[in-house]
C-alpha cells in the first residue's frame, strides 16, 4: 500500500533529523548582540537546529522542557522498538544522556548569576529577563522555567513563565523509557523523584499554557491533563499524597467541560461563549501525552471526540488549504496569529495519533481509516525533501515558522508506530 510506504519511509527520515537536535555538541550558536556564545551539551535537546533571530523566523535554539521530554519520549519508544542492537544501544544513550542534563538544570544555583546587562547591547537590553529575577530561582523556580540555553546556562530572555507542565511531561517520558524496558538507574530514580515531587506540589495551579501566552495565566487543561497522567502513570513513586493530588486535577479537569457547547475548553475561566472560541488544539495533545489507559480524559471518552469534531469544522472552514479535504489540517486555535495562525504538524498528527490509539484499544477499523485521511492531510503537505517545519500557511501551505522542528519529527516518528500498534492489533483480531 502507497500509504503504508510513504508512512515507513518519512517516519524512518523524521527519526533521523529528529536525532540530529540531541546532543548536538557539534554546532555552535552566536547571539552577539547579547555577547552569547552557546555550544549545546550532552544530553541536551535543540527545538530547532536552525539557526535564525527572528528576522522573520523565531529562534529556537534552545532546550524546552516541554518539546525535550516529548521527544525524548519518542527516543524511548524507537529503543525498544528498534530493529537491532546497535540502534537500541544509540536510542538508549541518547535517554540517559538526556536524564544527566536534566538533572544538571534542575540542580542549577543562579544565585551568583553575572548581570546580562552589562554584556548586552544597549539597544537589546528591553529583550532580557531582570537580572534579580534569575539570581532569585530556586528549585522549584527552575523546574518551573520553560526553557534553558542548550549548554546548561538560564534562559536570559523576557518569556512567559511559569511552565509546570515540563517536569511532568519529562516524567512521563521517564516512565515511558522504564515501562518500554530501559534499565532504571539511580539518576532515573533522582529525576523522577524531583519532577513527581514537584508536581504534587502544583498539581492544578494555574501558570502558563503549552502554547507560552503571556497573557495566558490560567487553569490549562494541557497542563493539568499531563500533570494527571505524570500522577497515574507514576503511582509506585507518589504514594497516597498521588493519590490527593490526581483527586483535584479530576476535579479541575471537570470545569473544562462547556455543557452548553460540549467541548472541553483549553483554558479556564472560559475566554469566550462560543464554542470556537473555546476550543484549542492543545486538548488533544493533553490526551495524547498524558496517555491515560480509560475513563475521562482519555482516548476513551467522548468528550473527546466530540471536541475533536468541532476542532475539524473549525479548520476546515477558517483554512482555503482544507477545502476538499477529508480530513482538515489542523491549526491551534481561532484566536491564534503567530506567524499567520496556519496548521501545525504536530496538532493535526496528534488527530492521527488519537485515532490510531483508538483504533488499537477498540480493535475498530473506522478509527484506522479516520487515521490514514490525516495521514494523507500531512503527506500533502509536507514538501519532497521531507522536512517538517512548525506549521504551513493556512491559505497556501507554504511553510512557516520554525525550520526543522524537533517536535514536529518527533510526532510523526510517534504516530508512525501508533499506526503500527493498530494495525497489528487489528490483524490479530482476523
Amino acid at each position: 500500500m502507497e500509504l503504508d510506504r510513504w508512512i515507513d519511509r518519512q517516519a524512518r527520515l523524521s527519526a533521523e533529523l529528529m536525532e540530529r537536535a540531541i546532543s548536538a555538541t557539534h554546532l555552535r550558536r552566536v547571539r552577539a548582540p547579547f555577547s552569547q556564545e552557546i555550544e549545546p551539551a550532552r544530553g541536551s535537546v535543540l527545538a530547532s537546529i536552525a539557526v535564525a533571530n527572528w528576522d522573520p523566523e523565531p529562534d529556537y535554539f534552545f532546550h524546552w522542557l516541554r518539546d525535550s521530554a516529548i521527544v525524548m519520549r519518542t527516543a524511548a519508544e524507537l529503543a525498544a522498538r528498534a530493529p537491532d542492537e546497535a540502534g537500541r544501544r544509540r536510542w538508549t544513550r541518547h535517554f540517559e544522556d538526556y536524564v544527566a542534563f536534566s538533572l544538571r538544570l534542575a540542580r542549577l544555583d543562579a544565585r551568583n548569576f553575572p548581570s546580562a546587562a552589562g554584556r548586552t547591547e544597549a539597544a537589546s537590553r528591553k529583550f532580557l529577563r531582570p537580572d534579580a529575577e534569575i539570581r532569585a530561582l530556586d528549585s522549584d523556580g527552575l523546574l518551573g522555567e520553560p526553557r534553558f540555553n542548550p549548554d546548561g546556562t538560564v534562559d536570559i530572555f523576557r518569556w512567559s513563565r511559569p511552565q509546570y507542565a515540563g517536569p511532568a511531561l519529562r516524567a512521563l517520558a521517564c516512565l515511558q523509557f522504564l515501562a518500554a524496558g530501559g534499565a532504571r538507574s539511580a539518576d532515573i530514580d533522582a529525576l523522577l523523584r524531583r519532577d513527581l515531587d514537584f508536581t504534587l506540589r502544583h498539581a492544578g495551579e494555574t501558570c502558563i499554557g503549552p502554547w507560552e501566552e503571556a497573557e495566558e495565566n490560567a487553569h490549562h487543561y494541557y497542563v493539568a491533563l499531563a500533570q494527571l497522567g505524570a500522577l497515574v502513570h507514576g503511582r509506585a513513586f507518589t504514594g497516597p499524597a498521588g493519590g490527593e493530588a490526581e483527586a483535584r486535577l479530576r476535579a479541575v479537569l471537570e470545569r473544562h467541560w462547556t455543557a452548553e457547547c460540549e467541548v472541553y475548553a483549553a483554558i479556564w475561566p472560559f475566554r469566550g461563549a462560543a464554542r470556537d472560541d473555546l476550543v484549542d488544539s492543545a486538548v488533544l495533545l493533553a490526551v495524547l501525552d498524558a496517555d491515560l489507559p480509560d475513563g475521562p480524559h482519555s482516548v476513551a471518552d467522548p468528550r473527546l471526540w466530540q471536541t475533536l469534531a468541532a476542532l475539524e469544522a473549525l479548520f476546515a472552514r477558517d483554512f482555503p488549504i482544507n477545502r476538499g479535504r477529508a480530513a482538515p489540517a489542523l491549526g491551534r486555535s481561532r484566536r491564534d496569529r503567530y506567524f499567520g495562525g496556519g496548521a501545525w504538524y504536530v496538532t493535526t498528527l496528534a488527530a492521527a495519533a488519537l485515532n490510531y490509539r483508538r483504533a488499537a484499544r477498540a480493535g475498530d477499523e473506522s478509527y484506522l481509516a479516520r487515521g490514514d485521511a490525516f495521514m494523507e492531510t500531512v503527506r500533502d503537505l509536507i514538501p519532497p525533501d521531507g522536512h517538517l517545519t512548525e506549521q504551513v500557511d493556512r491559505a497556501t501551505g507554504a511553510p512557516a515558522s520554525a525550520r526543522d522542528l524537533t517536535w514536529s519529527y518527533a510526532a510523526f516518528a510517534a504516530t508512525a508506530y501508533h499506526r503500527g500498534d493498530a494495525v497489528a492489533r487489528l490483524a490479530a483480531r482476523c
